[in-house]
């Protein structure tokens, strides 16, 4: 990994920007919220609460945005287009924490009937997808229209260390944040080749927010290094204000670090010459996908 300086004056590369984030009434995303303003961006706020207190910026717009209903995450996009003229940002940072516990389902098999939740599933990783694939259509759209002052977009996804670390309990979360990465590593190469889109993504560790009241008790008593809000959200801004594209952001500790690049060097050792080869054969030869991908229909 790369220790990533994070220099607060590029944030004034957003002066005038729009920014369509997700899940910013709370917490991290809030405090994004707060840093994009500051930095003189049009915020497009979508979630399901509006934040308490409103920013009361003229350049602020919450619209109420459910991102596991794709119909409002499209009206998301739609609405900030239309009142803005173009989009140049979007954050997909909606979450929810591990709900239940998967396997606890007791002794009587009459629980066994009765199907979990997917919830977190639903918004984490379902509600991601969504918001890329809405996101890519309306960041072209704005780079064909608007050529001739835009030349940059990006998209931003949000994973967690639980989307690369083993965190027994935090089944579906740590699933639904794998499979964040999964997009991430599947679009890296493809939206800026073939869209001119770069896509980031951000992977914090525990960071102090009311969604971990429940253990970050733990980890200050184990004198484990956490994160502030403040410090995610600033790595939120330096992915979108800088020109950097398919890069994976740490944040432990109130520090940033990139933790991909490495990985892609130091894959051929890990697998060995020869099953690296074989990877990077089958890659080339599936290409963009098309000729794997079933049409609608299952044709």
């Amino acid at each position: 990994m790369s220790f990533v300086t994070i220099r607060p004056e590029t944030f004034s590369n957003l002066e005038d920007k729009v920014i369509v984030i997700t899940g910013g009434a709370t917490g991290i995303g809030a405090v994004a919220v707060t840093e994009l303003l500051s930095a003189g961006a049009k915020v497009v706020l979508g979630d399901v609460k509006a934040p308490d207190p409103a920013p009361t910026d003229d350049r602020f717009t919450f619209i109420h945005t459910d991102v596991t209903k794709y119909d409002a995450v499209v009206n998301l996009f739609a609405t900030a287009s239309a009142a803005h003229g173009r989009i140049d940002h979007a954050i997909s940072n909606a979450g929810l924490v591990e709900i239940g516990q998967l396997f606890a389902t007791g002794e009587s098999d009459d629980a066994i009937r009765e199907p979990p939740t997917t919830a977190v599933l639903d918004v984490n990783l379902k509600g991601t997808i969504f918001v890329t694939r809405v996101a890519v259509h309306y960041l072209r759209r704005s780079l064909v229209r608007n050529a001739s002052t835009q030349s940059d977009a990006s998209i931003l996804l949000v994973s967690s260390v639980a989307g690369f670390g083993n965190w027994p309990g935090l089944f579906q979360y740590s699933a639904s944040k794998h499979g964040v990465m999964g997009l991430f590593h599947s679009t890296k190469d493809f939206l800026y080749g073939s869209e001119g889109i770069r896509i980031n993504v951000v992977l914090p560790n525990m960071t102090d927010t009311q969604m971990v009241t429940g253990v970050i008790t733990a980890y200050k008593a184990n004198g484990v290094p956490i994160n502030e809000p403040k410090h995610v959200a600033n790595t939120f801004l330096h992915s979108l204000s800088n020109d950097v594209n398919s890069e994976a952001f740490y944040v432990s500790g109130g520090k940033t670090y990139e933790i991909e690049k490495r990985l892609d060097e130091v894959k051929s050792q890990w697998l060995g010459q020869l099953l690296f080869d074989e990877l990077m054969a089958g890659q080339q030869a599936l290409g963009a996908g098309s000729n794997w991908t079933k049409r609608k229909g299952g044709q």
